[in-house]
């Protein structure tokens, strides 16, 4: 069977969920060289492994709220591929969250975690539950709720959580509580917690400074630096934050930040107390970024509208998936935009993509960029499996020297014959390569 007819079928088998056939047919069609070349893929139903899920648990949670009536959510867990050590990913809570989005972004993660070189499987999760406008009581009644019906299929050697969109913290925190309560065990099946008991301090800017260090090896390589570029950043959550956080202190400038109800332009640059104030934003706004240009003089709001129109060097798209279309892509390519870093998973379509890939830009995908936040929880779980901690100083090294040798990765498995580098494939090609191997020395399991 040709690849493109395998998933002509996959796409018939998944047609409700375009998310996740989308992501699996630009990750194969990207490393189809590979596919063609090894006979043991089609020998061992790598292909067919790969994308099927080791399981989905999918289950109603039944919740309170304030007023004594009782509410449904459903929950998802997609424990995708364990190959190369215990599941590892987020929880994601948002009302639009369907099946097809949770398996698309364990996919995605099962092959982030692979290029961090760490012993980590691939796994998401989450709930349609919307937490804006919840009371603190509610959110910890949901959290612990959603636990009940999945606690006893995780543990640090088989399900590891973290945060994600709408997961921080706090329900980091209610969620292990309960996990704490029905298990007895207090172990590192969580990342994300609270520094005071076994989080570390740098996770929420995890991801984002991830982004901007695996940009700056790239810079590096093309003779080129942060200092004095504009930056475009969609989102204004830990993500965004920790982009424009780490690329001010580099001497950049970012200028553009979104919500779902527009995005605002800083001509000035967005740091210092800025960033405090949207951090207070966040918590109070409901995502919603209109009132930053109320707050500072001489910024625009611009309403329903992406910043992709703002002339930048830099693109950063931080807030969800396909929110680059051909359209927005177009716009940045005229705008003469020279590097595409995606912060969020699967933040371009494929036509998106296919017009980076023609264009004389530089376009690196999320599982490559944004892999920061993955290689800050395995070391949280390290220090929890030691009963120690590190420094903040020792983590940002780690988590520096981590994001280094994925660039070297996609550096060594993207080099064309012109001497380019295809970023996309550098990535795929390489943690195909890791996960494959793991599948075919453990046979058919």
């Amino acid at each position: 069977m040709t690849l493109e007819r395998f998933l002509l079928k996959l796409e018939q088998h998944n047609s409700d969920q375009p998310e996740f056939t989308q992501s699996v047919r630009v990750y194969l069609n990207s490393v189809s060289e590979r596919i063609r070349d090894d006979f043991r893929l089609s020998n061992g139903a790598i292909l067919e492994r790969l994308t099927e899920p080791d399981r989905v648990i999918m289950f109603k949670v039944p919740w309170q709220n304030d007023q004594g009536k009782v509410m449904v959510n459903r929950g998802y867990r997609v424990q995708y591929n364990n190959a190369l050590g215990p599941y590892k990913g987020g929880l994601r809570f948002h009302p639009a969250l369907s099946l097809g989005t949770v398996k698309m972004l364990a996919f995605e993660q099962v092959f982030k975690n692979s290029l961090t070189s760490l012993p980590l499987g691939g796994a998401m999760g989450g709930a349609d539950f919307d937490p804006r406008g919840k009371s603190e009581a509610e959110i910890m009644r949901f959290c612990q709720c959603y636990m009940l019906q999945l606690w006893d299929v995780l543990g640090a050697d088989v399900d590891v959580i973290g945060g994600d969109i709408g997961v921080g913290s706090r329900e980091i925190g209610y969620l292990f509580g309960m996990y704490k309560k029905l298990s007895h065990q207090h172990n590192g099946t969580f990342t994300g917690k609270s520094p005071d008991w076994g989080g570390t301090r740098l996770k929420a800017e995890s991801s984002g400074y991830g982004v901007v260090y695996f940009l700056k090896s790239l810079m590096k390589r093309h003779n080129d630096a942060l200092a004095g570029k504009t930056i475009a950043v969609s989102g204004f959550g830990n993500v965004a934050r920790g982009v424009i956080k780490k690329a001010t202190e580099l001497g950049a400038k970012v200028v553009t930040l979104s919500g779902p109800d527009g995005y605002i332009y800083d001509p000035e640059g967005i740091s210092g107390d800025k960033l405090e104030y949207l951090i207070e934003l966040r918590a109070t706004s409901q995502d919603m970024i209109r009132p930053y240009s109320f707050e500072y003089a001489g910024t625009a709001y611009y309403e329903n509208k992406k910043p992709w129109d703002v002339p930048c060097d830099i693109a950063i798209p931080c807030a969800i998936q396909n929110e680059i279309t051909e359209v927005e892509a177009a716009c940045l390519v005229q705008n003469k935009c020279k590097y595409i870093i995606e912060a969020a998973d699967q933040s371009c379509t494929i036509e998106a993509m296919n017009l980076f890939n023609d264009a004389p830009l530089v376009y690196v995908p999320s599982k490559a960029a944004n892999a920061g936040g993955v290689a800050i929880s395995a070391l949280e779980l390290a220090q929890n499996t030691m009963k120690m901690n590190w420094t903040d100083r020792e983590l940002d090294g780690r988590l520096q020297d981590i994001m280094e040798r994925i660039y070297q990765l996609c550096r060594q498995y993207g080099l064309q014959s012109n001497g380019s580098i295809n970023y996309l494939h550098g990535a795929n090609m390489a943690s195909f390569h890791r996960v494959t191997e793991a599948m075919i020395d453990q046979g058919a399991v």
